[in-house]
């Protein structure tokens, strides 16, 4: 016990000053962890946001599909599987 009291009264305020140093890094670095995750959450939310504003509503969605030729290409191929009708008949007897 005699050897550790010696060698804390020699070297007892180094330690005490490195220890304080080493948690004063520690808190610098958590410090940036903070600010860098408060960064990275504000970049999501402005995601979010443009993202929540690009969304359109069903009626929106239901005239898409009515008025994009591929929707209605789609729809008269499958009107023509179920009633085994050619598509150009198809396609003649919607233009009229």
């Amino acid at each position: 016990m005699n050897k550790f009291d010696k060698f804390l009264s020699a070297h007892g305020m180094k330690i005490v000053i490195a220890l304080l140093i080493l948690g004063y890094f520690k808190s610098c670095s958590i410090d940036s962890d903070v600010n860098r995750i408060k960064k990275d959450l504000r970049a999501t939310e402005a995601e979010i946001d443009t993202l929540a504003s690009q969304m359109i509503n069903t009626e929106e969605m239901t005239k898409l599909i009515k008025e994009v030729p591929a929707w209605n290409t789609l729809r008269i191929e499958e009107i023509s599987d179920k009633e085994r009708i050619s598509i150009n008949a198809l396609e003649q007897k919607e233009g009229k």
